[in-house]
């Protein structure tokens, strides 16, 4: 059986088995999202007030819900969620279906695998949600299929599917579930060789980018960075197309956002939307404690949970010809997130941010293991992240943060899980960013030694073809 078959079907398997037992359901962002998407399917419009009134949050088993801070009141007098829309709408269809089909379930079937009728629809959308990662998954899989072996290309995609933060996302009712497809879709456009590109698709593919801000406003500036990315990559095939063609292709990009700031202001009279109706979320001095914390946070960075990540800086310098522009999108979404109040991104399983950036490291990845000290780090390294994914599959509830500086997954690993737990610092409890330094000098080192050793096993290499 070829890749492109068994890859989606064993993530589907493996992330829909992890959430059959013991995760948080409706947590965090995800009930205001339903909500939305449950007030367009029953009223027609944005305006959760008789929403939240008649307890509609009930057809997706979020019982006690409460707006809170996250519904505010427009120039209008409607209340709307403070959350951009382009999630809800996408939703809304398969919600409709979930929670309509969970209503004629018998409740003493559910029950029998203690749930009811809303978490029931909850499930089935989550399923969906799981099914476009997988999808996704296997669309990577073909564009690393058309540079490196058939074998390894399932190999890469695999180990990034399985591991968080994408593992720890698929399921989730978040932006990133539904940024993760477009950005994968990016980079089957950058591995596109031949001539001419398919110009339906890749129009899709750039409207797709520009409508990213329409999940999260934060998504605009990484629209530019992978509309730079695309651009650069096809700028010869592009020079040659019609006029026409290449408006299109600007006006895909642009207009989606320009619409999404006219309709902001007409809502809340300012272009940022409610998140600014009093202060900028942003700000230079959070900028260092939200870069170090994103990557390296014990309870809420990348590297906590998915120290496969840790040789990333040696597989971008190792692939560094083909790779180097990859890093544009990378640092256009990664610097101004790193800057946001809230880098730790709220109640979610950790790195929720850096979803949608795994598909360009993983790009680099393959091609930066024709080195073998590459490779051989990179097997070590997967043994300890198996450890982990065999953790929280067991007990998902290890993915989401307690707030008390831990990491429930490292904890559970004899001896090395402990060890590089102590390595990282809390910076989201309180440790000085000070703290953090051991860390960055653990990662530097052992990037610096693959790199050095993978530079002079080439050179041997080359002395002995001579």
């Amino acid at each position: 059986m070829s890749p492109r078959t068994w890859l989606p079907i064993v993530v589907i398997l493996f992330i829909w088995s992890l959430t059959t037992h013991g995760k948080f359901s409706n947590s965090g962002d995800e009930p205001h999202y339903l909500i939305i998407a449950e007030s367009l399917i029953s009223d027609g419009d944005f305006d959760l007030d008789n929403n939240v009134r008649e307890g509609d949050a009930r057809w997706f088993g979020a019982d006690d819900f409460e707006p809170g801070p996250h519904a505010h009141r427009t120039r209008s007098g409607a209340l709307w969620s403070v959350h951009d829309v382009g999630v809800a709408v996408l939703v809304a269809p398969v919600y409709a279906a979930a929670s309509r089909l969970a209503a004629r379930v018998p409740e003493e079937w559910l029950a029998r695998v203690r749930q009811t009728r809303g978490l029931f629809a909850y499930s089935l959308v989550s399923l969906v949600l799981i099914g476009l990662t997988a999808f996704s998954v296997r669309l990577l899989f073909l564009s690393f299929a058309r540079i490196a072996t058939t074998r390894r290309a399932a190999i890469v995609a695999l180990v990034m599917a399985l591991s968080p933060p994408v593992l720890a996302h698929a399921f989730l009712i978040f932006p990133e579930t539904l940024a993760f497809p477009v950005v994968c879709a990016v980079v089957w456009l950058w591995t596109i060789n031949d001539r001419p590109l398919p110009r339906g698709r890749l129009l899709l593919v750039v409207l797709a980018v520009g409508l990213l801000p329409w999940l999260h406003r934060k998504y605009a500036p990484l629209v530019f960075g992978l509309a730079f990315l695309i651009a650069w990559r096809h700028r010869g095939w592009m020079r040659e197309q019609p006029r026409g063609y290449q408006l299109a292709l600007g006006a895909a990009a642009v207009v989606p956002q320009l619409a999404l700031y006219a309709w902001t202001y007409a809502a809340w009279g300012n272009i940022g939307g409610p998140h600014m109706l009093q202060d900028v979320p942003f700000s230079l001095g959070w900028l260092p404690e939200g870069a170090l914390g994103m990557l390296l946070d014990r309870e809420r960075g990348l590297l906590g949970y998915a120290p496969i990540y840790l040789i990333a800086p040696a597989c971008f310098a190792l692939s560094w010809r083909e790779s180097r522009w990859l890093l544009v999108p990378i640092a256009s979404f990664y610097l101004p997130m790193a800057s946001y109040a809230t880098w730790d991104a709220g109640f979610s399983p950790a790195a929720r941010f850096l979803v949608p950036l795994t598909p360009l490291v993983a790009f680099a990845a393959l091609r930066a293991l024709d080195a073998r000290p590459l490779r051989i780090a990179a097997i070590a390294l997967l043994v300890f992240q198996a450890a982990i994914v065999a953790v929280v599959w067991d007990h998902p509830r290890a993915l989401w943060p307690r707030e008390q500086g831990t990491n429930q997954a490292l904890d559970a690993i004899p001896i090395v899980g402990p060890a590089w737990s102590n390595v990282l610092p809390s910076l989201h409890t309180g440790d000085p960013i000070a703290s953090a330094w051991l860390a960055v000098a653990v990662v530097l080192v052992v990037n610096v030694v693959m790199v050095l050793a993978s530079g002079s096993r080439t050179k041997a290499r080359s002395a002995l073809r001579t």
